[in-house]
């Protein structure tokens, strides 16, 4: 310790040099292990080149596909198709423009409640005016139970797409109103939709995270509120919104009311169509009779000949003298299937298509 103290300097200075070789020796350490991974990349990126100048051979005995100027050429024409392509696609699921419908973008949730009673009393009493029955004890609401039946409540989200909801609905409403022939019976039981401003966001963390799904609970206590089991929702692609409409009358109504629909130039599309018997009350709230009636025009049931002479056409029936009789018998039709009310339950999507979001270069330059 004492030599140590004696020659201080010489002594720091030698522990500096071999402190500095030491960290020289892990530089130069670190530094061909990075020339040697550099080496094997470049090795790995060369191979890669060689084999896409070389091609691929995708058919066994053809000759292979390479990275040559035709092939990308040719690459790049394909895109330009296939972006064509899904530009007409997109054109063809968004329908004509002039006839989407769009929520207000401007509506707040007092405008928007004043607007779904406002709605709501104008469809019973279009339907009141045209003799079109709604259900007499708690008639429909039209999706919109849980605003109309609890005063003071509102939407507390989703203005827009809420709005848009119920313009849809007032097309599907008067659509059905419309198809109606003259004097045929027709309940509207309900109108149900999907309610979109009860969704929960994804939390951060769970896959999805950000997005909005159906809230399990939301619409658990409304009669007039339904998540869709078959959509043609596909999510980045098309989006949509599902309206179920529950009515009972006779097939003329259902037949014309979606081809109304389909024929109307806007974006929907019919996913379900579900036909079932009305019940008893249904048909008495409907004045239908019970007991099948013939059709007009036709003529009483004849009495079964009691052999079977004639059966087959083929030969004419023989009186018991023996002697033709003077004319033949009159053709008699018999009603086979007695005209029943049906409940139908028709499921409607509009389709719309989401907007395009600009690519993060195209958005310009981050503010400082």
């Amino acid at each position: 310790m004492q030599n140590f103290k004696k020659n201080l300097g010489f002594n720091l200075a030698l522990i500096a040099i071999a402190g500095l070789f030491i960290a020289g020796c892990v530089m130069a350490f670190l530094a061909f292990r990075g020339s040697t991974s550099s080496a094997l990349q470049l090795d790995r990126a060369r191979k890669e080149q060689a084999a896409l100048l070389r091609g691929h051979e995708f058919v066994p005995g053809a000759a292979p596909v390479s990275l040559n100027d035709k092939n990308v050429d040719a690459a790049a024409s394909d895109v330009k198709e296939l972006e064509a392509h899904l530009a007409s696609l997109r054109a063809a699921i968004a329908g004509n423009p002039d006839l989407a419908i769009k929520g207000k973008a401007t509506a707040n949730s007092a405008e928007l409640s004043a607007l779904l009673r406002e709605s709501v009393d104008g469809w019973r009493k279009l339907a009141a005016d045209q003799g079109i029955k709604l259900m007499p004890n708690d008639p429909t609401a039209f999706g919109f139970h849980r605003y109309i039946h609890n005063q003071g409540t509102s939407p507390k989200r989703d203005f827009q797409k809420v709005d848009q909801q119920r313009q849809i609905i007032d097309f599907i409403v008067r659509q059905l109103a419309e198809s109606r022939p003259p004097g045929s019976p027709l309940l509207i039981e309900s109108v149900d939709r999907e309610p979109i401003e009860t969704f929960v966001q994804i939390p951060e963390g769970k896959p999805g995270a950000g997005t909005y799904v159906p809230d399990a609970d939301g619409s658990k206590n409304e009669i007039d509120e339904f998540l869709p089991t078959r959509t043609f929702d596909r999510r980045g692609l098309v989006e949509s919104l599902s309206f179920r409409v529950r009515f009972v009358g006779y097939t003329p109504t259902l037949r014309t009311f979606v081809n109304r629909i389909r024929n109307s130039g806007r974006p929907v599309a019919i996913t379900t169509i579900d036909v079932g018997l009305a019940s008893k009350d249904v048909e008495k709230l409907l004045s239908a009779a019970a007991a099948p009636a013939a059709a007009p025009g036709a003529a009483a049931p004849a009495a079964a000949p009691a052999l079977l002479g004639g059966f087959f056409g083929a030969e004419e029936p023989v009186a018991a003298n023996g002697a033709k009789p003077a004319a033949p018998q009159v053709d008699q039709r018999v009603l086979v299937v007695p005209r029943k009310l049906s409940a139908f339950v028709v499921q409607i999507d509009y389709l719309s298509i989401p907007e395009e979001k600009p690519a993060a270069g195209a958005e310009g330059e981050p503010k400082k």
